[in-house]
């Protein structure tokens, strides 16, 4: 079994030169793996699936179904930017979709895949705010808004957000070190490999826990890095796209 694991694209359209190119990495690149698998906000808006973001994103999802077509499996947890996807992922796309977490035991190793947005146990607000924004009563109270409405206040609020996180005092490397920190009480879980994605910070670092090597990966992102993840039957490795040096 091989595997590719991705995640922090934030996609805006379905006709951008970077939809493009994630278009064609799907058919090209991530085409040759049995398993495919995205850790969140592939979408830089998705609050939940509507007949506007099917219509505006349309080749990434045709893309998608295709490669299902083509007999590979796609493994997707939802992430803060791109949740409620819902039974159009599922039935239509036969996407398998995830709220949280994937469990899995490759080669005798427990796999252990989040977004990684509650890697950081300090962010009590956020922690709040994710659980309005996936009720129900909110999206039922949605309804009543247009749904190009809904999208264009998503893109805002992304935006704001992602000013926001530019101004926060902590350094990569303290963002790095709060996330190892996560990873390694999962380890004392019993799993053996942690992936996450939402930091945007490419990572990966062996440790021993108990007596057992582990290892924390975190996939970055393809805003600034361009990174993503190849299981090749036996190890990881982190790859970059050559977009990355255009």
């Amino acid at each position: 079994m091989n595997a590719i694991i991705l995640s922090d694209v934030h996609l805006r359209d379905g006709s951008s030169l970077k939809t493009q190119l994630m278009v064609r990495f799907f058919q090209e690149v991530a085409s040759r793996y049995e398993r495919i698998y995205i850790l969140g906000d592939l979408f830089d808006v998705w609050p939940g699936t509507s007949s506007y973001l099917v219509r505006i994103f349309k080749p990434v999802l045709q893309t998608l179904r295709k490669l299902v077509e083509d007999n590979h499996t796609i493994h997707y947890i939802e992430g803060n930017h791109d949740f409620r996807l819902g039974q159009y992922f599922r039935e239509s796309l036969g996407i398998q979709v995830y709220t949280d977490r994937i469990i899995e035991e490759w080669n005798g190793r427990k796999i252990y895949m989040t977004h990684g947005d509650l890697g950081n146990p300090k962010e009590l607000g956020y922690r709040a705010l994710r659980y309005v924004l996936r009720h129900n009563l909110l999206h039922l109270g949605l309804r009543a808004i247009p749904q190009d409405w809904i999208y264009k206040i998503g893109m805002q609020s992304s935006q704001l957000s992602r000013g926001y996180q530019k101004r926060m005092p902590a350094s990569e490397s303290a963002i790095r070190q709060i996330y190892r920190k996560t990873a390694e009480q999962i380890f004392r879980e019993g799993y053996d490999v942690v992936l996450m994605g939402h930091t945007h910070l490419p990572d990966d670092v062996s440790t021993i826990v108990e007596g057992r090597p582990c290892r924390y990966i975190n996939t970055g992102d393809w805003i600034r890095h361009f990174t993503y993840l190849e299981f090749d039957g036996s190890q990881f490795y982190t790859k970059i796209h050559p977009v990355k040096d255009l």
